[in-house]
């Protein structure tokens, strides 16, 4: 277990939110926190919590006597390289956040993905059985190392993001005209992401709650067939309470600040017959896909699904699509550091010039 005692100095690396949340939760169990490291250097200290960089540190106070815990949790920072830094400094003991949970699972504040790692060993058959169903040797390897970082905490097993999210170039070619359906369309940064990679659109239908974001997107899709919808996806029409406070990874809550209306898009959309579907909708793709089945069943589009906002999303909105037996090729990929932007590709078009793809079961 962890020791406070084991190290003269008990050091949060990260002075923003994750790190701020990593110390409060220290301090509600009375167990005190020497200093904040952080690379920016305008920050002095956190609420009397001296601030300063690594080297600094290091330089002042003998690193190996040090226990630095990792306060990062966002989906930009190459978190692996920060630990590499911290070891050639000289830091004598370097724990994730990963590790972090391990030792305190409880009431932790920390959501998306981030559960104590038993949770993944606890459902190894699901996982396993998605694995088989994965359809190139990229994906399961992925998954693998997903799985390991999540459990394990160790940064250097996992492989650097795929470009091009929702349309990677190493899957099969969307078939076009797009005919594209973008739930948690945000500012129109996939639409306009896809129009500079040359992708021709015969319609759009953006969905975005956060009337801030949907200003901005509809003057971004102008001069497409696009009709923009200021209300989030579910699995049916209603209203509720909507945190805005993270941005961009607003979502819905019980209860919150604003008040927005979801749809489900078998109602909003019926005649649409989309080719495309993407999802990025902080937590409610299940309910989401559930709201579009009849869709889904009708015109079988191929779908880009966020699968990082949960835990158990990774092979629940699989066993989900599974279910509904549409036939559906399944891929896996990463966008963005630390598994964020994970995303799981149901495909139902090929490019004409793919070779054979492997077994599933390899």
């Amino acid at each position: 277990m962890f020791d406070r005692q084991s190290h003269r100095q008990l050091l949060i690396y990260g002075a923003r939110l994750a790190g701020q949340r990593v110390q409060a939760y220290l301090a509600d169990r009375d167990i005190g926190v020497d200093g904040y490291l952080d690379r920016d250097e305008s920050l002095f200290e956190v609420d009397g919590i001296p601030v300063m960089t690594a080297g600094k540190w290091a330089d002042r106070h003998d690193p190996s006597e040090a226990c630095v815990i990792i306060g990062l949790f966002n989906n930009y920072v190459d978190v692996a390289q920060v630990v590499r830094d911290l070891q050639l400094l000289g830091f004598g003991r370097v724990m994730s956040l990963v590790e972090f949970v391990n030792y305190f699972p409880q009431d932790q504040p920390f959501r998306y993905w981030l559960v104590e790692g038993n949770f993944y060993r606890a459902h190894a058959d699901r996982i396993a059985y998605l694995r088989a169903h994965l359809a190139d040797e990229t994906s399961r390897q992925l998954l693998d190392r997903i799985v390991e970082f999540r459990t394990s905490g160790n940064y250097q097993c996992l492989p650097p993001p795929s470009g091009r999210q929702y349309f990677p170039a190493d899957l099969p070619d969307w078939p076009q005209p797009l005919r594209f359906i973008d739930c948690g369309a945000y500012i129109g940064d996939t639409v306009m992401e896809m129009r500079e990679a040359g992708m021709d659109f015969a319609a759009v239908a953006c969905f975005e709650p956060n009337l801030e974001y949907y200003s901005t997107l509809s003057r971004s899709v102008a001069g497409l067939n696009v009709v923009n919808f200021p209300c989030g996806v579910s699995s049916h029409n209603r209203r509720v309470g909507f945190d805005g406070a993270l941005g961009a990874g607003g979502h819905l809550a019980e209860s919150g600040a604003d008040t927005v209306t979801c749809v489900c898009i078998d109602d909003a959309v019926p005649g649409f017959a989309p080719n495309l579907i993407k999802m990025d909708i902080e937590g409610e793709e299940p309910q989401a896909l559930e709201g579009a089945r009849q869709t889904l069943v009708r015109h079988r589009p191929n779908l880009a699904i966020s699968v990082y906002h949960r835990a158990e999303h990774l092979w629940t909105i699989f066993e989900q699509l599974q279910g509904y037996a549409l036939g559906y090729r399944f891929y896996l990929r990463c966008h963005a550091q630390s598994t964020f932007d994970t995303v799981l590709y149901a495909v139902t078009s090929y490019k004409a010039n793919m070779q054979a793809e492997d077994s599933p079961h390899g």
